[in-house]
């Protein structure tokens, strides 16, 4: 049985200073505190699709910026973090090397008091462990970050503004709909809690749908470490089985400008499983759609339909609709 179907806002865009990952982490922050989305209709966090966020700040520096979101039976929370100091930190696998000034992210089951970054569970108990999201700040001198978000899932990019190639996305939450109510399909909720992120070794490419499970970004996964990785939670742990985009690649079968007879852009399921393994489910109201830029908004008849996640803020490339 299909779950009930995310409605996805845009809260906006934040530049930061750039090359400098606390200003970033505080952006984030300042973000998860907004009382209006960026078409200007009012924002409450905890309700609607508005999530609450909170940060770590050590000697008055942020280091990390956590949320959970309005819809969470289970407890999840999620967190993104680092910093330039030398830290430790618990590291989920294939990655395998602690790198700091890198953007990381991290879920949580069963969240508890929130102690810090750093400690092995972070919110107690239920942590996952961290991979990476982002380049290191000094290679790439981000920013910018924009911030869209759901009842029970976030998405985030960062980039340079500027320059077209520099962008790393990061996506967590109750994001598949395992489309069954069989036993094992998911948790006790009947949902697939994940998340995915860019990994530090390179940024999204402009063609990501035709790479599969490369590390080309989007919801792929590789066993390689630093690369792009995308995760489920096994049901009722905090184990975590690597998942990828399903069906091999879309290549450049989405023409540039593509609409239906209606004149309405595409919106073509993203399904999600193991690669040679389980099906795991499709994206919730995530779809391919044609190339486009970051942070645009698609409207048709006037009426907001959905916000695309791309490739870059100026330069259209393979790209995600995030459905009203």
């Amino acid at each position: 049985m299909a779950l009930s179907p995310l409605n996805w806002k845009y809260v906006g865009a934040a530049s930061f200073t750039a090359g400098s990952i606390s200003a970033c982490l505080d952006a984030i922050y300042t973000l998860g505190q907004a009382t209006t989305y960026a078409n200007g209709s009012a924002r409450t966090p905890g309700t609607g699709s508005a999530w609450t966020w909170a940060r770590e700040q050590i000697s008055s520096v942020t280091e990390a910026a956590y949320g959970n979101p309005p819809t969470n039976a289970l407890g999840m929370r999620y967190i993104v973090a680092n910093t330039t100091r030398t830290q430790s930190y618990t590291l989920l696998s294939p990655d395998n090397a602690m790198t700091n000034n890198c953007l990381l992210y991290g879920m949580n089951r069963g969240s508890g008091t929130y102690t810090s970054w750093v400690n092995a569970q972070p919110f107690t108990s239920g942590f996952s462990g961290y991979w990476k999201w982002s380049r290191t700040f000094s290679a790439v001198s981000y920013d910018r970050v924009f911030m869209w978000e759901s009842q029970e899932g976030c998405v985030m990019q960062v980039c340079q503004a500027a320059t077209a190639g520099t962008t790393s996305a990061v996506a967590f939450g109750a994001l598949l709909d395992p489309l069954s109510s069989a036993a094992g399909t998911a948790e006790s909720d009947g949902r697939v809690y994940m998340m995915t992120g860019q990994g530090s070794a390179s940024n999204i490419s402009a063609t990501w749908s035709s790479l599969g499970a490369s590390d080309g970004g989007w919801f792929s996964h590789t066993t390689t470490a630093q690369t792009c990785h995308s995760g489920a939670f096994n049901n009722a742990s905090t184990t975590v089985t690597g998942i990828g985009r399903y069906f091999g690649s879309l290549g450049n079968v989405i023409p540039a400008a593509w609409a239906n007879r209606g004149g309405e852009i595409p919106r073509i399921p993203v399904q999600v499983g193991v690669l040679a393994g389980a099906f795991y489910g499709q994206l919730r109201e995530i779809y391919y759609t044609s190339d486009s830029q970051t942070g645009l908004t698609w409207r048709y008849l006037g009426v907001e339909q959905g916000y695309i996640a791309g490739y870059h803020p100026t330069t259209a490339g393979d790209s995600l609709l995030l459905k009203v």
